[in-house]
Parts: structure tokens; C-alpha cells; sequence
């Protein structure tokens, strides 16, 4: 995109910021954000917001997965959870409601909620903390979506259109977003 679009500004703040911040509105805590190319930049867009820990994947040019192993890695250093919801700064539309209808979703004996939208299934997702080393064990440029997809009959799934939309061009943002954003230097 030629900038980081974590820092694209929609509804008045940074995406990094939204989506951390509407995860801790969701009631999840600790937050865990991982920070990979231009870390620097994107981490002062995170100061202030309490539950949030920011950690960097120093490996993030391996792909997806590996930002997830850190995340979760991270989190089970600072607590011990039944449960991890995964979500991505790039999808604009979901908001803490959303965030709220997957973790009350979450329980009994499926142990994985998923959004469900384009007739497909993926993240924001729960995970149950038996499902974390198969996620950490992720390789490549596949995050948790394609994870969830092969096991269909494990997951609960929670419709959730606004998960459909995320930002990966100049175009995908435009019709939400600032473009303008700000560095911080």
C-alpha cells in the first residue's frame, strides 16, 4: 500500500487503535498486539490504552502465521486463558458488539467460534486454549483462517458481515478511511 495501513485513519483513529481498543470495550484482557513491519511507527497510535501490550514479530516477513505464534505466546506469558479471541486491525466494520456476539458464542462443546460472512468462515475468531499450539504451529502466510475452514464441523459459527471487508489496497480503504494519516516522527 506504500504506508502502514494500521495507522489509516477511520472514525477518527488509527485502525490499530480502533481494534484494540473495541476488543478491550468486547471485555477481553489482556490485549496483545503485534507490532511487525514499521513497529515503530504503528506503536505510539497504541499509548495509553490500558489492558494493551504491544509485542513485535521480529520474524513478520515469514508470513501471518508467525505474528499469530507471537501473539500467542505473548498472551500465555502474561496469563493463563480458557479462551483467545484473534482479530486483525484490517477489518474496519467490526466493532465491539461484534466482538461480544463471538465470545458469548463461545462455550459448551465447540470450542471455536468463528465469523461467518462471504460464505466462508474466519477471524475475529475464539479459540479454546486446546486449539493454541495448532495455531502457533501455523506456518507461512496463512493465518487462522484457513485453520478454521478445515475443520468445519468444529466451529461455531456467528454471522458477522461486517468481518467481510478488510483493507489490503489503496481502493479497499478509500471508501472508509483518511488516507491522510500521520506519521509520528
Amino acid at each position: 500500500m506504500g504506508f502502514p495501513k494500521q495507522l489509516i485513519v477511520h472514525e477518527g483513529e488509527a485502525l490499530v487503535r480502533r481494534t484494540a481498543r473495541i476488543t478491550v470495550e468486547a471485555g477481553a484482557s489482556p490485549v496483545i498486539v503485534v507490532l511487525g513491519s514499521n513497529a515503530e511507527m504503528i506503536a505510539p497510535a497504541l499509548s495509553g490504552l490500558l489492558s494493551v501490550t504491544t509485542v513485535v514479530n521480529g520474524e513478520w516477513s515469514t508470513g501471518l502465521s508467525s505474528s499469530l505464534a507471537v501473539g500467542l505466546t505473548a498472551l500465555f506469558k502474561v496469563a493463563p486463558c480458557d479462551a483467545v479471541l484473534v482479530t486483525l486491525a484490517d477489518q474496519p466494520r467490526v466493532d465491539s458488539v461484534a466482538l461480544k456476539r463471538l465470545i458469548a458464542a463461545f462455550g459448551g462443546e465447540r470450542r471455536i467460534v468463528a465469523s461467518a460472512y462471504d460464505q466462508t468462515m474466519g477471524v475475529p475468531a475464539v479459540f479454546g486454549r486446546e486449539h493454541v499450539d495448532a495455531l502457533r504451529a501455523l506456518t507461512g502466510d496463512a493465518g487462522a483462517g484457513a485453520w478454521l475452514r478445515s475443520r468445519p464441523g468444529e466451529v461455531t459459527c456467528v454471522p458477522l458481515d461486517a468481518a467481510a471487508i478488510d483493507i489490503d489496497t489503496p481502493s479497499d480503504a478509500a471508501p472508509i478511511a483518511n488516507l491522510a494519516w500521520r506519521s509520528s516522527t
